[in-house]
């Protein structure tokens, strides 16, 4: 196996043509590097360098291994700068916003799985309606924000996104939980319970859905996402949520989620908010990528 400081000494002396230059470089003795040099040709069994009266000049064997070289040191690079932010962000401080169906079971989860690895890092998480995320963001109040995904400032960005329309929740023994698809009218024929507040941005894209929820009654009207699962597991009545805050009874059984038969709706996405043109903190930059791989996961079930 080649040992990094030979392949330093290497790189060096073919950019500089001798080994008494790349000595003077690298601030080494020059019987270093010649010994280096000499220990890889020996190592590969052929010259590297034609030695001529004007320097050194790279033989075939050495232009390929030089290609390598270069390829090596990049890599090694690029992992020493990873290995550098990890180090930087094993303690800080995290602050993210979300539309509060992610506050529930997918935020919670991430960042328990987070903290294995960066046990020092504290967070502050809010729960905001999906307009406000972006001005959050873009204002510095908080470092990253989950909402839908629509129409936002120049001084933000979307990491990722992921799709994440608007179904019915309800328990898995309710009569519509045999369709691969619900009807407006069917679903109007049991208690609505509806979570008090504006539609998402984007929702406004289906005018059948906005004219559907606008002549609604519900028999419950709560701004808990918690009260209103409850509410469902309790057989109360369904409601109209993405299925990302109930993943956890989903996943056991205990609820069911199925799409609206409007088109509209179900082209609602949901994404990860960053500033634009700001750099997110150590920390931050550690967890929002953790959380795009988590969504990209989410996205493949």
């Amino acid at each position: 196996m080649l040992h990094a400081a030979a392949l330093y000494y290497f790189r060096e002396v073919t950019r500089v043509g001798s080994i008494r230059k790349a000595a003077a470089s690298l601030n080494v003795a020059a019987s270093a590097v010649n010994r280096q040099i000499l220990n890889l040709e020996d190592q590969l069994g052929t010259p590297l360098f034609d030695r001529l009266p004007g320097g050194m000049r790279l033989t075939v064997a050495g232009e390929l291994l030089l290609r390598h070289v270069t390829d090596t040191l990049h890599d090694f690079d690029r992992v020493r700068s990873a290995i550098d932010d990890l180090k930087a962000a094993r303690s800080g401080h995290i602050s993210i916003a979300a539309v509060d169906s992610l506050l529930v079971d997918f935020l919670p989860r991430a960042i328990d799985r987070f903290r294995v690895d960066f046990p020092a890092v504290t967070y502050s998480v809010l729960a905001a309606q999906p307009p406000e995320v972006a001005k959050m963001v873009a204002a510095g109040d908080i470092d990253m924000g989950f909402t839908f995904v629509g129409q936002i400032p120049h001084s933000v960005r979307f990491l990722t996104e992921i799709s994440a329309p608007i179904g019915v929740v309800m328990r898995a023994d309710h009569p519509l939980a045999n369709r691969l698809s619900v009807e407006f009218e069917e679903a109007e024929r049991y208690p609505i319970l509806t979570q008090s507040g504006p539609l998402p941005r984007g929702a406004d894209v289906d005018a059948a859905f906005a004219t559907f929820k606008s002549r609604l009654e519900p028999k419950l009207e709560s701004n808990s996402i918690q009260m209103l699962k409850l509410a469902i597991s309790l057989n109360m009545g369904i409601s109209f949520f993405t299925r990302l805050g109930f993943l956890h009874e989903i996943e056991t059984g205990d609820l069911v989620w199925r799409p609206l038969n409007s088109p509209g709706i179900n082209t609602l996405r949901i994404g990860l908010l960053v500033p634009a043109h700001r750099e997110l903190t150590p920390p931050a930059e550690q967890f929002s990528r953790r959380l795009v791989d988590d969504l990209h996961r989410l996205a493949a079930v």
